[in-house]
């Protein structure tokens, strides 16, 4: 029975009238006017006879009901009007993400996590099974996302023991619909759709992209920034929120939170980005944004929904806990669904810290429903597409590492190239290619069958993605470089096989050529640097650090020892020093000038220092460098980029002129890298990565640079060929 008269009001749509907002869902585009809770008696309702022939009503095509109660799954007007069943089940607790397709002509849910159903309002169903071999590997449907044409699902399916992931596809139109792997990252979670071929992914360590669902494993980045969440805007942009994401998380969960977080927006090729939010929180995830510009989001593993401005406010509970939502297109009223019912929220009555009261009034019970349940609204998908083109840059491949994984920026869109085994979040250095551009060297985790979680090991990978693994560089350390022929690779390894990352690792250098073969014989390193005059290698020398060259015949001769390393009064360490350390070897290709990283330790707290020295071991300049990374000589010039105060409010990106001590450069960011021919140099930022031209010491600061791409993270460049 219907308590109160009901009407409804059509509504215009606006600019993005169609995207619908929820949990996992897009934004709805038409609203309804003022209505009274519903109470839909099941004793009076049709009895459900899907297979036999009857006439059966048009529901309405401006908004639509579907719930579950008494065990069968009814459709109705959003009066709850001209109602009936379409489908049946013996146990309420086996279906979950009951989801309407975007042309309201079906309703999809999933049965036991292991089997996606599809029923037409015509009540014909088609069930969908998970195959055996993902059933056997414990993998579950977590998640299910309708393409804008309703002919494909996407889902995250999830292996609630050990948390991987990864977006599958069912095409439902198909005569005998399948399940298809569209990604093999095993920590990907499947987002909304932005066309009827592709869809929003993000993953656990922190990437968010678009994964084409043609193929596999074809995903272009949004951001090289540590990102979740990403959702589709009113106005059609992607927003996503930056932050850090966690190093642990429950296994059991299809999404990930980040915290320090802000939300950030661009358009879906990933230009034109901007921050959209002032405030910074703690164990969010990202669920829509309303029409007045707040967002939905969720904190940590709770299932309760909530809204942010400048804090997160639980929506009011007093009909049950609101677990999604649903937004009218005028941002006035929504849909909210808890586990029972359906409850409609005045969302003018839901204002940021509004007395108690005020937020219990906005919620009202709109329909008891007994279990699952969805409302539709005709939608119609409008992005903001961008379509940015980078002019004025010579062409060039640049492969970075982000989340794990090898990507790589060739003709303009970043995209995956190789896909990183994620036993354990462990940082690993940039790739770098080889000095004719052939090839990469990266360093990964070296697998499930190794002696510890923090063994890496080296791989030799092609343009083409195809990677060879060195197995002689088992338990690799973070230091590795090509020869400048790019005939062979020096890789620091533990020689115990088990870890070169761990403070009892015992360090050599080993040399290979590309294809893993043994060149030459091992010498002892923590850390090398290959150069046209010869290899250098950081070593301990008498129970002090020493930086040497390895002569013809592996003979070893100091260039910086100790004593030398501290001889200059701003570096000498006080009596009571606590310790010293060097590290962060690097060298001008032609070898003219070294440089490492100088640290002291004091009681009254640490002093870093850049040392750079000339090839004969002369110290040439000390600069002060606190929290430095990402130092990199250029290929042609004696100039050296930097970061200082790496993920600071203060981080920057400078080039040095080492000789005068002059800083030629400095922006906001992290230094990105240089170009082969040392023309071009590369600063990292959330906006992406951009490209300052060389053009000598006197208009380092005048020429505008160009934005290379979404990508903002220090790159390795190579020509193309």
């Amino acid at each position: 029975m219907i308590r109160g008269q009901m009407r409804l009001r059509a509504l215009a749509p606006f600019a993005l009238a169609g995207v619908l907002i929820s949990l996992g869902s897009s934004i709805a585009v038409v609203s309804t006017a003022r209505q009274s809770p519903l109470t839909i008696a099941s004793s009076e309702a049709p009895s459900a006879q899907p297979s036999a022939p009857r006439a059966l009503p048009e529901l309405s095509r401006a908004a639509r009901l579907a719930f579950w109660r008494d065990g069968k799954l009814w459709v109705s007007d959003l009066s709850g009007s001209l109602r009936y069943a379409v489908a049946s089940t013996e146990d309420m607790r086996r279906i979950s993400l009951t989801r309407w397709a975007p042309d309201g002509g079906s309703v999809a849910f999933v049965v036991s996590g292991l089997s996606l159903a599809v029923v037409t309002l015509a009540g014909t169903r088609t069930d969908v099974d998970l195959p055996f071999e993902l059933r056997t590997q414990r993998y579950r449907i977590a998640d299910i996302r309708w393409s804008p044409n309703g002919r494909r699902v996407a889902a995250t399916l999830l292996q609630p023991g050990d948390g991987r992931s990864d977006a599958f596809l069912v095409d439902v139109s198909a005569e005998s619909p399948q399940w298809t792997r569209l990604t093999t990252l095993n920590d990907l979670f499947a987002g909304d759709w932005i066309s009827d071929d592709e869809l929003l992914a993000s993953t656990a360590t922190g990437v968010v992209g678009v994964v084409t669902a043609s193929g596999q494993d074809r995903i272009r980045l949004l951001s090289g920034s540590v990102a979740v969440s990403p959702v589709i805007g009113p106005e059609g942009r992607i927003h996503f929120l930056v932050g850090r994401v966690p190093t642990a998380r429950d296994p059991s969960l299809p999404h990930v939170t980040a915290s320090s977080a802000s939300v950030w927006s661009a358009a879906t090729d990933g230009s034109d980005v901007r921050r959209e939010s002032a405030w910074q929180l703690n164990d969010i995830r990202l669920d829509a944004r309303l029409p007045d510009g707040r967002y939905l989001v969720h904190r940590g593993s709770s299932s309760a929904q909530a809204t942010v401005t400048d804090d997160v406010e639980i929506l009011p509970p007093t009909a049950g806990v609101i677990e999604r939502m649903r937004v009218a297109p005028d941002g006035r009223f929504a849909y909210g669904f808890t586990a029972e019912r359906i409850v409609r929220l005045d969302l003018a009555k839901l204002p940021a810290a509004a007395p108690s009261a005020t937020l219990a009034a906005a919620v009202s019970v709109f329909l008891e429903t007994g279990g699952e349940a969805d409302v539709w609204f005709p939608s119609q998908l409008s992005l903001a597409r961008g379509g940015e083109r980078v002019t004025g840059l010579p062409p060039l491949r640049y492969a970075f590492g982000i989340g794990g994984h090898l990507w790589q920026i060739d003709g303009g869109a970043p995209h995956l190239l190789r896909v990183g085994p994620l036993l354990r979040r462990s940082f690993v250095p940039a790739p770098r290619w080889s000095p004719t551009g052939d090839r990469l060297i990266a360093i990964e985790q070296a697998g499930p069958s190794v002696p510890s979680s923090t063994t890496l090991v080296a791989v030799s990978v092609d343009r083409g993605g195809e990677a060879t693994r060195l197995e002689q560089t088992v338990g690799a350390s973070r230091s590795f470089s090509w020869a400048p022929g790019g005939a062979e690779v020096a890789v620091v390894v533990d020689k115990r096989g088990i870890s070169g990352i761990t403070s009892d690792a015992q360090l050599e250098a080993r040399f290979l050529d590309p294809s893993g073969r043994i060149t030459r014989a091992p010498v002892p390193a923590s850390e090398v640097a290959w150069t046209a005059k010869g290899l250098l290698v950081l070593r301990t020398a008498g129970g002090a650090p020493a930086v040497s060259a390895v002569e013809g015949g592996g003979g070893l001769r100091d260039l910086l020892t100790r004593e030398i390393l501290t001889a200059d009064p701003q570096a000498r360490p006080s009596e009571s020093s606590l310790g010293l350390t060097v590290s962060g070897l690097d060298a001008m290709l032609d070898g003219t000038y070294l440089s490492v990283r100088l640290l002291l330790q004091e009681p009254s707290g640490s002093r870093a220092y850049l040392v750079v020295a000339g090839s004969d071991g002369s110290v040439v300049r000390y600069v002060r460098a606190d929290a430095l990374s990402d130092a990199a000589w250029s290929p042609s010039r004696p100039q050296l980029g930097y970061t200082l105060d790496v993920r600071t409010a203060a981080e920057r990106a400078v080039v040095l002129e080492p000789r005068t001590g002059a800083e030629l450069a400095t922006h906001e960011g992290r230094f990105g890298g240089w170009s082969p021919d040392g023309e071009w140099y590369y600063v990292a930022r959330t906006t992406g990565l951009f490209a300052y031209p060389v053009a000598g010491a006197i208009s380092f600061e005048m020429a505008p640079p160009l934005r290379v791409g979404p990508v903002g993270v220090p790159v390795s460049v190579a020509r193309p060929g």
